[in-house]
């Protein structure tokens, strides 16, 4: 069902001091950073091979999902993004299997809103469901 991580999503209290981390210590240079105000976060993608760590901080470090994260849990993996061949096909297994998703209905995926499976179902992580290209 899942041929391969695509992404490590690492909640971060500090954007800027991580990044500059992950460049001295494993020579992980920022492909690109961004703000994604729709999202409430602000990232960096390190390529690792054909996949890549994701250091997100939120913009509002009060309020919103990876502020709720990073005050419950301290800084670490946040998601993890699996690539699967055929996403209904997916969902379908998965349900089938009992595993909860979230945003699994068709009108938000048409919308370009992503399939989790959540938390509960996984012993605490975050996956994101990504068709392969």
């Amino acid at each position: 069902m899942f041929n391969k991580i695509r992404a490590i999503h690492m909640a971060v209290n500090d954007l800027e001091e991580a990044t500059k981390e992950y460049a001295e210590s494993f020579g992980l240079e920022a492909s690109s950073a961004e703000t994604l105000p729709a999202l409430g976060i602000k990232n960096a993608l390190l390529p690792v091979g054909d996949a890549v760590i994701e250091l997100i901080e939120p913009l509002d470090h009060e309020q919103g999902p990876v502020a709720k994260f990073l005050k419950k849990r301290g800084e670490g993996v946040y998601m993890v993004a699996l690539e699967v061949d055929n996403i209904e096909s997916a969902i379908k297994d998965l349900k089938q299997k009992g595993v909860r998703l979230m945003n699994d209905d068709p009108e938000s995926r048409s919308n370009g809103v992503p399939v989790f499976i959540h938390p509960k179902s996984t012993r605490g992580l975050l996956i994101e469901l990504i068709e392969q290209a």
